[in-house]
């Protein structure tokens, strides 16, 4: 590997804080910015609990303390390949992945780690582990290269990759998958799940299907929540409290929006430094839902995979049974929930509305395609808190997620503008 560039990482609680070695991979033909994709596959979405993730390579970290492991595996035919991914044991954010390939009777094994690039806060002040260079208002280069999307036929859609600009168009073949658990069929029937009353519902769950769930069309109940404008709609640090808070009890997250009988969720991308810190990533994707529209099938029906079981229960986070979620308080008053096995960002809510849901959507299982457009309608003008992607970062780290959400803000624009949707 090149020379290699060292950096500071942090999650959002600091446990998995230290510094790492940037290293450009083998395959890089021109020097500066470290190549990355931008992986849209099967098991890096229901792992994460986003629609897309990214790592940079880097040298073996210092330090594994904090973290917690989950390992899947994928059998070649010339090779034994085991993929673990590490998080925080506290906040849920993804951290390091961490892959080791032998061939067949060989005992020599080459390691690959790589760091999820949310994280990267900055390169590390030689000599100080706990400071980054560049906090001052100097640009620098980007670190870090969109080199290329893939495993985009694993969403059916295209998933955020119709958004995201990168430097190869053509995507590569022949990748390896990133878990044992295939992608369901691209021909797969798109007539969706039913539940045991024959009612239409959207299966949901983690890699691990430790967190299984599903969520049903808007009823009656998806009106009685009340809640201020998301970010995502109505800017907060440019707009009058009196508007951002809904003063006409607007049902924002029901679309189509004023239809007296609504179908979908209202859906959108989060850059904000928590979402970012908490996940490991630079886009979250969430889908605004009622609680009273989330039912969870608890572990006694995990060995049924019937989208029928009555065993389902309404989401009361005060009695869910123990060990399914694990929740982490990002600010006072704001949960997160994530999988405790495998990792996986579940649900975002908080004091002041209850009763209404931030979903991860990474973890539906959509027969249409990643963006679950049977079931949501995307918010395009906008990427919430899109002026927060730098925000903690310096240097090219900054200048990087700046580009990246930029990016994909420019986009979903230009896609909302060619469909006629909700701006």
């Amino acid at each position: 590997m090149s020379q290699k560039t060292e950096v500071l990482i942090s999650c959002h609680c600091g446990a998995a804080k230290q510094t790492v070695g940037l290293c450009p991979p083998e395959s890089q033909a021109t020097p500066g910015r470290i190549d990355i994709d931008l992986c849209h596959c099967h098991a890096c979405r229901h792992s994460s609990g986003l629609l897309c993730v990214s790592y940079a390579p880097i040298q073996a970290p210092p330090s594994l303390s904090s973290l917690r492991v989950y390992p899947s595996e994928s059998a070649q035919s010339s090779s034994r390949t085991t993929l673990s991914r590490y998080f925080c044991n506290t906040c849920g954010c993804h951290v390091f992945q961490h892959k080791q390939t032998s061939a067949d009777g060989n005992e020599e094994v080459d390691e690959f780690w790589a760091v999820a690039t949310g994280i990267i806060i900055g390169r590390a002040r030689v000599g100080n582990d706990e400071e980054p260079v560049g906090t001052g208002d100097e640009e620098e280069e980007p670190l870090l290269r969109n080199a290329r999307h893939v495993h985009t036929a694993d969403t059916k859609d295209g998933g955020l990759s119709r958004f995201i600009n990168v430097d190869s168009v053509e995507e590569p073949r022949g990748l390896e998958n990133h878990g044992l658990e295939e992608a369901p069929s691209p021909d797969v029937s798109s007539n969706p799940s039913r539940d045991e009353e024959g009612k239409d519902v959207l299966q949901a769950h983690c890699y691990c299907k430790n967190v299984r769930f599903r969520i049903t069309r808007p009823d009656a109940s998806s009106r009685l929540p009340h809640s201020g404008f998301p970010d995502l709609m109505i800017p907060f640090k440019t707009s009058p409290r009196e508007v951002v808070t809904n003063p006409q009890n607007e049902k924002w997250w029901l679309c189509p929006q004023g239809d007296p009988n609504p179908t979908r969720y209202l859906a959108g991308t989060c850059a904000c430094r928590s979402c970012r810190l908490t996940s490991g990533f630079e886009i979250q994707t969430w889908a605004f839902v009622p609680r009273s529209n989330i039912f969870f099938l608890p572990p006694s029906s995990q060995s049924s995979s019937s989208p029928a079981s009555s065993n389902a229960i309404p989401l009361d986070f005060a009695t869910l049974p123990p060990g399914i979620l694990q929740s982490y308080q990002s600010s006072q008053g704001v949960l997160r929930e994530f999988c405790p096995r495998c990792g996986a960002t579940v649900f975002w809510h908080d004091r002041w509305r209850p009763d209404l849901i931030d979903v991860s959507l990474g973890l539906l299982d959509t027969p249409e395609g990643a963006r679950g457009e049977r079931w949501l309608e995307w918010w395009y003008g906008r990427v919430s808190f899109e002026e927060d992607a730098d925000n903690g970062r310096f240097g090219g780290a900054a200048s990087w997620a700046t580009n990246l959400v930029g990016s994909l803000a420019q986009g979903l624009k230009r896609w909302g503008d060619g469909k006629g949707k909700r701006s």
